[in-house]
């Protein structure tokens, strides 16, 4: 009896060692795995950067300022605080107005030759447009010849691009009131009778016919351009438009340079009439005396129009100035002009 219960002790004694040893290997095997996370509050994501972007370049093509550089370490060896200036969030034609648009004149103009300090002359060519073939033969000149054309001529679009093509500086000749009330000045003619909306209407209609001008200058007024308070009205419209004004000068008692020059609008002055003789001798007699102007003054203008002796007397004189010393330029390389428009 005594030895079953032996028997029966060491029996259990091995099935509890049996146990052990296989709870022993499940822990081992269980604590092998990896960890769980410990349960701590949840930190947010540190946020990436965005990447850099292009810097903005503005319209005038040069590039964005650079970024201001760090500041430098102060007396004490320790950096100092640097400023930071927040981007402007404006567009950036907000914050850079645009450059007000040159005015009418300048837009227009043709490039004048280096004259350095040689003399200057220009040539006004009036009463263009009528007479299609001597107007053709007139754009055929070199492009420093100013062209100014009659408001009531025909198909002026395609003879004014045409002259444009040439290189020319372009006038509207306008056509104003002479002092002999009968001489015709043409349709819509400006005359000291009329209030000041009809002189505007006719002005705004003459002004219409074409584009790509640089001014005014007038046909016939002996009578109109001494009149202050109509040439006032003239004077103001030019300004409002950006336009110059060529005084042709066809009285002496003539208000449009001195009214002009008051209002801040770029004028001339005729200073020579090259063909009141329609002659090839005459003509070029005219253009000396232009260049002795020129001589006393350092530039001059002469008018002349688009007969045959003018332009036959002007392609001999032209042909010869590179050996004169004088320089044949544009209508505005010669103009008086506000400083402001320079």
């Amino acid at each position: 009896m005594r030895r079953r219960k032996i028997a029966l002790g060491i029996g259990l004694i091995l099935v509890l060692l049996a146990g052990a040893a296989g709870l022993r290997v499940w822990y081992v095997a269980e604590h092998a795995k990896a960890p769980p996370a410990p349960a701590v509050a949840a930190i947010p994501p540190v946020a990436k950067p965005a990447p850099p972007t292009a810097p903005v370049v503005p319209e005038t093509g040069s590039p964005a300022s650079p970024a201001p550089a760090a500041a430098p370490p102060s007396s004490t060896g320790q950096a100092t605080a640097t400023t930071v200036v927040p981007q402007a969030t404006a567009p950036l034609a907000a914050l850079t107005p645009p450059r007000a648009a040159a005015p009418a004149w300048l837009r227009n103009a043709t490039p004048s030759p280096p004259a350095g300090k040689a003399l200057r002359i220009a040539i006004v060519i009036d009463d263009c447009g009528l007479d299609r073939p001597r107007t053709e033969r007139a754009i055929a000149l070199p492009a420093a010849v100013t062209l100014s054309f009659l408001p009531y001529a025909n198909d002026l679009p395609a003879q004014t691009e045409a002259a444009r093509r040439n290189g020319h500086e372009l006038l509207v000749h306008v056509p104003m009131q002479p002092v002999n009330a009968h001489i015709d000045m043409g349709p819509n003619g400006l005359a000291v009778d009329l209030p000041r909306e009809e002189v505007l209407r006719r002005l705004r209609w003459d002004l219409g016919r074409f584009d790509g001008y640089v001014g005014i200058n007038n046909h016939m007024g002996s009578r109109f351009t001494t009149d202050r308070q109509a040439m006032s009205w003239v004077i103001g419209e030019l300004r409002s438009r950006g336009l110059m004004f060529l005084d042709s000068r066809t009285i002496a008692g003539s208000v449009g340079e001195s009214l002009a020059s008051a209002d801040d609008v770029p004028y001339a002055g005729r200073d020579v009439f090259l063909d009141d003789e329609r002659t090839a001798d005459a003509v070029e007699a005219r253009l000396m005396d232009a260049e002795a102007v020129a001589h006393k003054k350092g530039a001059a203008i002469a008018i002349g129009h688009p007969h045959d002796a003018t332009l036959a007397a002007l392609n001999r004189w032209i042909a010869e100035l590179p050996r004169s010393g004088v320089v044949l330029v544009p209508l505005t390389a010669v103009v008086r002009a506000p400083a402001t428009q320079e």
